[in-house]
């Protein structure tokens, strides 16, 4: 026990591990992320998941019920750099991790209630391969292991990724996104309750083409879950389409 120990204490001096948001060394008990920057993260104070802009932003769907994330996302803070780290890093841990967190934060808000499964954003074939694993899975697994609701990976496919949608008009973005998933199977899906599961929701159009290609299924009910969504300013909210 006391050689054990030792090792670790001699593995920390070697290899002093380090925060994932502001790199600096962690202390004992600190796992990935320090309780500084946790103190820090940019929490979304809207518990209205039902009834904000976002939802309204992803469109007229039907079957849409709740949309909702945990932080704000800016370049600059603490949420956005936990993004980097977990995808540009390759700290996929961190994934888990971040969904793990959601749950605990989000757990009493209403935002899980009923939700039979969820369906992370997939990866086409080529990013999988070059990036070793699925953020959008990584932190789906973390709420699946802390609200024992079991994650999909069999739902969607993504067939190709879209040009970056910030240059675009709001009336341009839906045809950038045209086709970009493919709904795989239908098993298990009739009638139940799908959280789709990201890590950052911009501009919301990966998110609608991922709604669009779900929602045909008979009785569906879609939610939608992000580790961070970009604060739309009511300037752009209300920006006419065309």
């Amino acid at each position: 026990m006391v050689l054990k120990r030792w090792g670790r204490e001699v593995l920390e001096l070697l290899f002093p591990r380090q925060c994932c948001g502001c790199g600096q060394r962690l202390a004992s008990g600190e796992q990935l992320v320090c309780m500084e920057c946790q103190c820090c993260l940019p929490l979304e104070t809207l518990r209205d998941w039902e009834f904000n802009r976002h939802k309204v932003a992803l469109g007229t769907h039907p079957a849409l019920f709740r949309v909702g994330a945990l932080t704000r996302y800016d370049r600059t803070n603490i949420s956005a750099e936990l993004v980097r780290s977990l995808k540009f890093r390759r700290r996929h841990e961190l994934g888990n991790w971040m969904g793990r967190v959601a749950a605990e934060l989000l757990g009493d808000t209403g935002l899980f209630e009923g939700v039979d499964m969820l369906v992370p954003i997939p990866l086409t074939a080529r990013r999988l391969h070059s990036r070793g694993f699925n953020q959008a899975e990584k932190i789906a697994d973390g709420l699946s292991a802390a609200l024992g609701i079991p994650v999909r990976v069999d739902v969607l496919q993504r067939l190709r990724y879209q040009e970056s949608q910030t240059h675009f008009l709001r009336a341009q973005r839906h045809d950038n996104v045209q086709g970009i998933f493919r709904r795989l199977t239908d098993e298990g899906l009739a009638g139940r309750h799908v959280m789709i599961v990201d890590d950052v929701i911009t501009t919301g159009s990966t998110m609608h083409a991922a709604i669009e290609a779900l929602e045909s299924v008979p009785g569906i009910r879609l939610s939608v879950f992000a580790w961070a969504w970009v604060p739309i300013p009511p300037s752009k909210f209300f920006m006419p389409e065309s």
